[in-house]
């Protein structure tokens, strides 16, 4: 991920097009790595999925929306299942998918 950050307001709205893609409570997450550890396919993700939820509050879009980890992960909801503060991890990468294909990119796997 880029060390250089994006301003307060494309921070913003990165975060609130994550949660109208349906992922509300992004910022609930106090990065307790729970998600990451239950993660049956963390070990193959450039960003855990920690880290992903962490640069989307940090307006990160470029970096997040390239990332293999988005189109690696398998749903399984443990990462929401997991989470003590309802943040729906799972929820949130679908979200990412979603705004990635609108926008015409796709896995790195393909």
């Amino acid at each position: 991920m880029s060390w250089l950050l994006p301003s307060s307001e494309e921070q913003l709205a990165f975060r609130r097009e994550v949660e109208e893609h349906g992922a509300p409570n992004v910022t609930a997450c106090y990065q307790c790595g729970k998600c990451t550890a239950g993660c049956p396919v963390a070990f193959e993700m450039d960003y855990p999925p920690n880290q992903v939820i962490r640069a989307i509050g940090l307006g990160m879009r470029d970096a997040v929306l390239a990332s293999r980890t988005i189109w690696l992960c398998a749903a399984c909801e443990t990462c929401s299942t997991r989470c003590p503060q309802e943040v729906d991890p799972a929820g949130v990468m679908d979200a990412l998918r979603r705004i990635a294909y609108a926008e015409g990119i796709r896995s790195p796997e393909q």
